[in-house]
């Protein structure tokens, strides 16, 4: 019998420092009120997840809508293909920079959590609490939410050709989209919920799939161009618009935002195996592969359609494939698009579950969302109290509303994080193991991207173009983080 190659020393030795708990158990007390008697429940999770699953949670959670809608919002403010290729470019190298500084916080703290964990080893409870509540009730329900519905609303829609935007007869103004969008959420909850091997194997399908595609795609488009074969459209009127501050910031954001999702590993850091390697590989090599398949699709939507035809397409992925092959393509293109939804759904049913798992056994949840299930070690409570909220946000359809209030502190919670690593740094030293490269210059330069983005988001709110809802979120965290100090100081020791 074929045994496979021994592990060498740094192997072991990783193995056995990152994850002292691995097989650590304890007894459940509500079992034995209930007559079930103390049978053992696991208290750490089984770290199952490869490199490729982890790879495929980053690569999954950035690959959304975002590059099919945000080519066209940016080249309404940028006639040269070169200014947009160039707001791509940068803004790939300012996620590196959030890359490189997660990639070594995650591997001083694998835990599952994320930003909650960060936040708490660097700024205490207080800060952690309110991020914590913001990232679980609100980013990543009113995220999953969002999606759910977009998939349904528009992918589904247009794969099979009936409209789920109409209500459901008895059910008030409940539409189809939102039923079904509720369905999937559940289930994706109940795989996720049954381990996360599974949710891994999945996301691998629904990621891999879809990258390998679209770069086959963008190299066909760039190559039929080339044969002269693919020529863009002519405008009646010449797309010209001025190039300003304001539109450079506005193009910046659309692909901003597009990159979201990069740091979707780290909130699954309790289950990567080998974490010190895997989870930097994940975080560096996942966010290059989409850097570099996004500035391929933009060269191709550049090629194929334009900047003229590129700013009036509604989505360019569907554009380009129409110019390519017609509607067979377009549906083609649909399913890509809605493997690319599910995977980015499935990341952050992924991460949203952790960090309420990471907070419950902190004690700044409730405490049942810190139990994991006795056959598949995942935070099942947790993932199915997240579906509940999610599922509440898609029939009362206010999860538009609730992201629009949070939209600043999702930029915030990020920057935070990058600063934890200044702060852990300067407090517990450099050690060995993973270290951000290029640091300090390349984090450096994702916070002073935050800066940029944080300074036109509030300009947005004062100028009247977005409503001012981003505050309130933002006072409601800092309210949330205050009054947990306080109760701090007045809870007895």
């Amino acid at each position: 019998m074929n045994a496979g190659p021994m592990p060498d020393a740094a192997d072991v030795a990783e193995r056995a420092t990152v994850d002292p708990e691995a097989h650590a158990v304890t007894t459940d007390p509500s079992a034995s009120a209930s007559g079930r008697g103390d049978r053992p429940i696991p208290v750490a999770q089984r770290r199952s997840i490869g490199f490729w699953g982890a790879f495929s949670i980053v690569a999954g959670s950035m690959l959304g809508i975002g590059i099919f809608l945000s080519p066209s919002e940016m080249a309404r403010h940028i006639a040269s293909p070169g200014v947009f290729l160039g707001v791509w470019a940068l803004a790939g190298v300012i996620v590196l920079g959030g890359a490189v500084a997660y990639a070594e916080l995650g591997t001083r703290f694998p835990k599952a959590g994320g930003d909650y964990v960060f936040h708490r080893e660097a700024f205490g409870p207080s800060v952690a609490f309110a991020t914590g509540w913001g990232l679980f009730g609100a980013i990543f329900c009113g995220s999953i939410a969002a999606v759910a519905v977009a998939i349904c609303q528009y992918q589904l829609s247009a794969l099979t050709g009936f409209d789920l935007t109409a209500p459901v007869p008895g059910l008030g103004p409940i539409s189809f989209a939102q039923l079904f969008g509720s369905g999937i959420v559940i289930g994706l909850t109940a795989m996720n919920a049954r381990g996360v091997r599974l949710s891994a194997l999945a996301q691998q399908i629904t990621t891999l799939t879809p990258v390998v595609v679209l770069f086959l795609v963008a190299l066909v488009a760039i190559g039929v161009w080339a044969a002269g074969h693919l020529t863009p459209p002519t405008p009646a009127v010449p797309h010209a618009p001025e190039l300003t501050s304001g539109g450079l910031v506005a193009a910046y954001l659309a692909a901003y935002f597009a990159y979201s999702g990069w740091n979707a590993v780290i909130y699954v850091a309790g289950e990567v195996e080998r974490p010190a390697t895997n989870i930097p590989r994940a975080l560096v090599g996942g966010s290059l592969t989409i850097t570099a398949l996004y500035l391929l699709l933009c060269v191709a939507f550049i090629l194929g359609l334009g900047m003229s035809g590129l700013a009036a397409a509604g989505e360019a992925g569907s554009a380009l494939a129409s110019a390519l092959g017609g509607t067979t393509a377009q549906g083609v293109m649909n399913v890509l698009v809605l493997m690319c939804l599910v995977a980015t759904l499935n990341g952050s049913i992924l991460g949203g579950g952790r960090v309420a798992f990471a907070m419950a056994r902190d004690g700044a949840f409730w405490r049942r969302a810190a139990r994991l299930d006795r056959q598949s070690h995942a935070p099942a409570f947790a993932l199915w109290l997240q579906a509940g909220v999610s599922i509440l946000l898609i029939l009362t359809n206010r999860f538009e509303d609730l992201l629009q209030a949070v939209s600043l502190t999702m930029v915030l919670t990020g920057s935070l994080t990058v600063v934890a690593l200044f702060v852990i740094r300067r407090r517990d030293g450099d050690r060995s193991g993973y270290r951000a490269a290029g640091y300090p210059w390349l984090p450096g330069i994702y916070l002073l991207s935050s800066t940029v983005v944080v300074v036109g988001m509030l300009w947005s709110v004062l100028q009247g173009e977005t409503r001012g809802n981003p505050l309130l979120g933002l006072a409601v965290l800092i309210v949330a983080g205050a009054l947990h100090a306080a109760w701090r100081r007045r809870r007895p020791a």
